[in-house]
């Protein structure tokens, strides 16, 4: 288990979910796997274990339901998708839903099932705000760039018509120009609309901050360096989940693949996930504080444009 500072936490021992707890010779039937996906595809989702603990955070409300669901699952073998979340290759880091206005607060992940036959598949953090500081100090230029120039972030498909423009980078208007917010989601990125010079200019930044997120193959490039030291990575178990913040920590995904010929159980991968609002679930925090005692008690730079929210 992180500590709530770090962005990130892993919620153990969850219901629902297929645990490999016996040895490597020993495995439960296809049939209890078989019921099981049946049984989180049919469940009601208010009883969904992610939506539950997502709920106890926020004062009982999920959030951006209204492209992906209250809950949505990402299984093996999906068909008919539109996104690349339901597919086995690699995510560079990324936030959800950066083409909204406000995007989600708190992303919640749970592992319902991660069979032996499925190789890789990792999830991969790292911190978006402290990247940025990092930018901020081995090139000053293309941080600038990217407090300046406007990204478009876009969703354009059947059922989806969302643009937002904004830069990548945000700052407070305090003469210290703390960083407040970031807001990268390569996935979700359409043309930029600037000048030609200034285009340039972007896109040089943008390829900086993006081998300081996500690395690379040069072992001398500082950025690349900062990638590979400061990158959290975790291949969930059964009844683990995953709990972030979406607007501070993004997130990507190791490539996976699925071994042939092994049974329906091992070939299994099968999480679920949802969001809750950032003010919500800020909400909540602090009321629990001032229960405790403690409504004193600052809260640093969570990322949605301040720094500090007392």
């Amino acid at each position: 288990l992180l500590q709530p500072r770090d962005g990130v936490a892993i919620v153990s021992n969850m219901p629902f979910s297929h645990h490999h707890h016996h040895s490597e010779e020993s495995t439960t039937s296809n049939n209890d796997a078989s019921q099981l996906t049946q049984a989180l595809e049919t469940m009601s989702e208010d009883d969904l274990p992610v939506s539950k603990v997502a709920k106890a955070m926020s004062g009982g409300a999920l959030s951006h339901k209204s492209l992906y669901g209250n809950t949505h699952h990402v299984r093996v073998g999906e068909q008919n998708y539109n996104n690349l979340a339901f597919t086995t290759s690699a995510l560079p880091m990324q936030q959800d839903l950066a083409y909204y206005e406000s995007p989600p607060g708190v992303k919640f992940i749970h592992c319902a099932m991660n069979g032996r036959a499925v190789s890789g598949g990792e999830i991969t953090l790292i911190d978006a705000m402290a990247a940025a500081h990092r930018l901020r100090e081995l090139w000053p230029a293309s941080f600038e760039t990217l407090t300046q120039c406007p990204a478009t972030f876009i969703n354009q498909r059947d059922g989806a018509s969302m643009t937002y423009p904004r830069p990548h980078i945000a700052l407070s208007e305090e003469e210290s120009q703390e960083i407040n917010a970031v807001y990268w989601s390569p996935p979700q990125e359409g043309p930029v609309c600037l000048p030609p010079g200034q285009a340039e200019r972007y896109h040089e930044a943008y390829a900086d901050f993006e081998r300081l997120l996500n690395g690379g193959e040069g072992d001398d490039d500082e950025l690349c360096r900062y990638a590979h030291e400061y990158t959290w990575e975790r291949k969930l178990r059964p009844g683990e989940m995953l709990v972030f913040n979406n607007r501070r920590m993004l997130h990507g995904r190791r490539g996976f693949s699925v071994v042939e010929g092994a049974s329906f159980e091992d070939r299994q991968r099968h999480l679920v996930a949802c969001f809750t609002d950032i003010d919500d679930t800020l909400n909540s925090y602090r009321v629990l504080l001032r229960e405790k005692g403690a409504a004193s008690t600052p809260i640093l730079n969570i990322g949605n444009g301040t720094n500090i929210v007392p």
